[in-house]
């Protein structure tokens, strides 16, 4: 898979460190009361910046992927990207059979022999804010994600929104149709300036958004969360609150790190994202994501390292 090459968040420069050592303080970071079993085990991975570079995942991650999954633990791919961004990295992955959580946690997929199903979905009609951040921030492009065509208003810079399932529409027709995200993206704008005037505007209140590591921001219902999905899974999958696990960089991650008994923000995280976790490992160029599930394997006696 590593021949291949992935559009997502670029290299952060840590320095590296032994594998060996990286596992050693995942070990000794699980929770006392944390599971040996399992069957009893929910690890919730983000993609960009945690599983994935830009040359796709490494041999360490897909180990501890498939290895846990093999065992019997529950591994969901939890993602702020839509089913359309995620399908091309579950082939990749080789995920044939689990579950992964789309557009921060508002779209439920089941992936059954390499096929995805939509289970649950929560959708909102975006027409009030796309008028009120347009206004606000002159130039911006807006993509909406209703399965299983993507909605644009325009091209996106640096082709960032990859396939071939987009259509450009009006703002009319992006306004009147109902999705479970809106992106937008502003980038001739700084991200922190981008920030600031998201955050000032009423769609700050009235929705879920999520600015990622550049002038790009992700929209969603208000009350839906990686947490709010991850949870309902959990519950749905009978598994216990001890055994949940969540890995993750981004401030969209946040939420499900705080909801996981044990919540691991990547390397590459900022201040913001590392101040919520219990632990904080490696970057993704570094194995960090595979240290953890490497930890968890070897509590639960289990194949690998």
């Amino acid at each position: 898979m590593n021949h291949e090459r992935f559009l997502t968040v670029p290299s952060t420069g840590e320095a590296a460190r032994p594998f060996e050592e990286l596992l050693d303080e995942a070990s000794a970071a699980l929770p006392s009361g944390f599971p040996s079993a399992a069957s009893q085990v929910l690890v919730a991975l983000d993609i960009d910046g945690t599983i994935l570079t830009p040359a796709g995942a490494t041999p360490r991650v897909l180990e501890g992927i498939h290895g846990l999954a093999d065992a019997g633990a529950q591994v969901v791919i939890a993602s702020g990207r839509a089913l359309e961004g995620v399908t091309p990295v579950l082939g990749a992955l080789n995920f044939m059979d689990g579950w992964a959580l789309c557009n921060n946690g508002a779209t439920l997929v089941r992936v059954s022999g390499g096929q995805c199903e939509i289970v649950e979905e929560h959708t909102f009609v975006p027409g009030p804010i796309l008028e009120e951040i347009a206004s606000a921030v002159p130039g911006a492009v807006f993509a909406s994600m209703p399965h299983p065509n993507i909605l644009l208003s325009a091209p996106f810079p640096n082709d960032e929104i990859e396939g071939s399932d987009h259509r450009i529409v009006s703002m009319e027709e992006l306004a009147s149709t109902p999705t479970p995200k809106v992106v937008v993206r502003a980038a001739d704008m700084d991200r922190e300036e981008f920030d600031r005037i998201l955050s000032s505007l009423d769609v700050s209140r009235s929705h879920e958004v999520f600015v990622g590591w550049t002038s790009w921001a992700d929209i969603e219902p208000l009350g839906v969360t990686k947490a709010t999905g991850l949870e309902s899974l959990r519950a749905r999958l009978g598994v216990p609150a001890a055994g949940t696990v969540a890995v993750g960089d981004g401030t969209n991650d946040i939420a499900m790190i705080e909801w996981a008994a044990f919540g691991v923000a990547m390397g590459g995280a900022s201040d913001e994202v590392r101040s919520h976790a219990d632990h904080v490992t490696a970057a993704v160029e570094n194995d960090g994501a595979a240290a953890v599930m490497h930890a968890i394997m070897r509590r639960c006696g289990v194949g690998g390292r």
